[in-house]
């Protein structure tokens, strides 16, 4: 019961934090629209801060295990990497409080945001991390040219987070889509992978799109 009333809490932070912004909503919020009274919340959270940081740590980790899911599902390290910057960057735009965090949009920025910001996200680690094994993977099969950059990995890294910073503007999907034709054309060689594999990587490229 205990468990169940805490994710309750949880889930109804997050759509009420996602609406509205981390100022405008208070613990009474929350807790009316939970059918309990305020004390109940502080069993299992000790403030209205701690709360939200629990929410944040909840929707990186998902957008964690998404990457992984994503990335495992293609064989070239080209569409990789491709559907890395697609896939969890309009992910992210589609969640109004990890892109607030991320842009400083002030509706969701919190008292805590400084010190989490000082230190490296779950989510931004994890892709960080991910972006170097593909860089890893497609230099070793001889797909990526990266011997022609002084630090490649920085240079991809760059480019995803000014994506990041841009994705609540007008045409963000025309910008994405030119900085990865952009990408693709700076670091690939123009040598063909097994047939078999791009093959399988544009259908699922394919279906994605008509999603």
């Amino acid at each position: 019961m205990g468990t169940g009333k805490r994710e309750l809490f949880l889930k109804i932070g997050e759509r009420l934090f996602s609406r509205y912004g981390y100022k405008d909503v208070n613990i009474e919020d929350i807790t009316k629209e939970a059918g309990v009274g305020t004390g109940s919340f502080y069993t299992y959270f000790p403030s209205k801060e701690v709360f939200y940081e629990q929410i944040l740590d909840n929707l990186e980790s998902q957008g964690v295990h998404s990457v992984d899911r994503l990335v495992g599902a293609f064989k070239s390290p080209v569409n990789k990497l491709k559907a890395l910057y697609r896939f969890t960057t309009l992910g992210i735009r589609n969640n109004p409080i990890l892109l607030g965090i991320l842009t400083g949009d002030k509706k969701y920025i919190y008292p805590g945001q400084q010190n989490r910001t000082a230190g490296t996200s779950m989510l931004r680690s994890h892709v960080e991390k991910v972006i170097t094994q593909i860089l890893q993977e497609g230099s070793r099969k001889g797909v990526f040219r990266v011997r022609q950059y002084k630090n490649p990995k920085r240079m991809v890294l760059a480019i995803y987070d000014a994506i990041l910073m841009n994705l609540d503007s007008t045409g963000a999907e025309n910008l994405m889509n030119d900085i990865l034709h952009l990408l693709e054309r700076a670091l690939k060689r123009r040598v063909r992978l097994p047939g078999s594999g791009a093959l399988r990587d544009r259908r699922k490229i394919a279906r994605a799109g008509g999603e």
